[in-house]
């Protein structure tokens, strides 16, 4: 489903349904939040500063869910009002729905999801049906805000919900990216309990294994050339900022075929446990560029297009 648009037939949409003339119209109201993380440390100059330590908000998600460090949902102008909030289905690394809100009634609350590893987008925030629980969106983002600082207060970390609205002729399909989003993420866990058990073996005589390498996904012709390129750029770079300059570069002149996934990239490079995968993400999405006013960048470029023809 789009953002945009006013009733949308949101349950036969979410589930794939062919509506009928037995099936009632369900409408709902939707609000996208990017997610911003900002560093709290003391700076020497003013405004904040963005973090990429996105493994702190995973963690806090995974904490509630497994009831050991619990959000606490409060409203804003009176802390005595607290929320209740209910799982829709298991939450996993980074990825997390649920309903929240006084539950008096039948239809008292508003539903919540929190998608940090999303593989199209930057982290974001989805509320849908805040009202009638909550008379305005802001309201639940403020609560959903404070809940996460609350948790992150040690980690010189907090959240930010920032307004997420398409850009004119732009369509957001965020509830197919969700979809995506949950099946990878219950992937991982799955892959990751089977490494725990030590059934590698078995998973790799069981399934066809698909070419995954980094040159798989760069332009037929270019393959050595850009990877060559990539990798003499980025040797003993630690920082996310610095190792991402030539991935978007190379993005931004269409020498991918698509989008290199994340451990491809950081497996190929040697690059495990230097960058998140949001951080990852938000680099290479070309809709934000985090590169905007960073000189090292337009150097990168300029002698990309020198290397390859391109100027």
């Amino acid at each position: 489903m789009p953002l945009g648009g006013s009733k949308v037939e949101y349950e036969l949409l979410y589930n794939n349904l062919k509506p009928n003339r037995y099936m009632s119209k369900t409408t709902c109201n939707v609000k996208l939040y990017k997610m911003r993380l900002v560093s709290t440390a003391p700076l020497i100059f003013m405004g904040p500063t963005y973090s990429d330590e996105w493994i702190a908000p995973c963690e806090a998600i995974m904490n509630d869910y497994n009831q050991k460090v619990v959000f606490e949902f409060k409203h804003p102008k009176d802390s005595d009002k607290t929320y209740e909030r209910h799982y829709d289905r298991p939450a996993y690394n980074g990825y997390a729905e649920l309903k929240v809100g006084s539950f008096s009634t039948a239809g008292d609350y508003a539903r919540v999801i929190i998608n940090i590893t999303s593989a199209n987008f930057e982290p974001y925030v989805v509320l849908e049906n805040y009202k009638p629980a909550f008379n305005r969106a802001s309201i639940l983002a403020d609560i959903v805000t404070r809940a996460f600082n609350w948790v992150l207060r040690g980690k010189m970390l907090c959240v930010k919900l920032e307004p997420w609205k398409p850009a004119e002729g732009e369509k957001i399909f965020w509830m197919k990216d969700c979809h995506e989003s949950y099946v990878a993420a219950e992937k991982a866990s799955e892959d990751d309990a089977m490494k725990n058990f030590g059934f590698e073996q078995l998973k790799k005589t069981s399934f066809k294994k698909q070419p995954t390498g980094m040159k798989t996904y760069i332009k037929a012709g270019l393959e050595d050339k850009v990877d060559c390129w990539i990798r003499k750029e980025i040797k003993g770079m630690t920082e996310p900022i610095d190792m991402m300059r030539p991935m978007r570069a190379f993005m931004e002149f269409e020498m991918f075929k698509k989008k290199p996934p994340f451990k491809v990239f950081t497996a190929h490079y040697h690059k495990e446990g230097m960058i998140s995968l949001p951080s990852y993400n938000g680099y290479m999405y070309l809709k934000n560029n985090k590169y905007k006013e960073d000189m090292a960048y337009d150097d990168t470029k300029k002698r990309i297009m020198k290397d390859f023809g391109l100027d």
